[in-house]
């Protein structure tokens, strides 16, 4: 089976493997008018669960970083938190260098963005872009009943 996402226009969509193809329109503001707080409730249960389901069943069975680090920005960005490379790598849940491959693999999706820390050069800030928030919103909408 062969998935696409795609970005309306389709040919403004930057093809990327590691991603299935999905065509979807997204939406601004969010499908059926979800309110941003009730998508981030969402966002936190989901959060939640994965961290429930790794300890009762084994984090072994399950590595999910790149939806880990999704979950934590889109709350993050909600609370008006700013996230380090550091603390994004302890949010995925995963060991560092899984977690920077991961975050390297969004960023080349153009669904992460990093900035350097103006007061501190050594440090650099990830934060969803434009289009990981319009993306995550539309799906986080998609667990909200009708």
């Amino acid at each position: 089976m062969t998935y696409a996402i795609a970005v309306v226009p389709i040919t403004a969509a930057k093809r990327v493997a590691f991603l299935p193809a999905v065509n979807v329109a997204v939406a601004d503001p969010p499908p059926g008018g979800v309110s941003s707080p009730a998508l981030v409730e969402v966002a936190k249960r989901l959060y939640t669960v994965r961290k429930i389901r790794d300890e009762l069943l084994g984090e072994a069975l399950f590595s999910e970083p790149a939806w880990d680090i999704l979950l934590d920005l889109f709350i993050s960005d909600h609370e008006r938190r700013q996230l380090s490379v550091s603390a994004v790598c302890i949010g995925a849940r995963a060991p560092s260098a899984t977690a920077l491959r991961y975050l390297t693999m969004l960023q080349d999706a153009d669904l992460v963005e990093r900035t350097r820390d103006e007061r501190d050069g050594r440090r650099s800030h990830v934060r969803l872009t434009v289009l990981g928030r319009r993306r995550m919103a539309s799906l986080l909408a998609q667990f909200i009943a009708e």
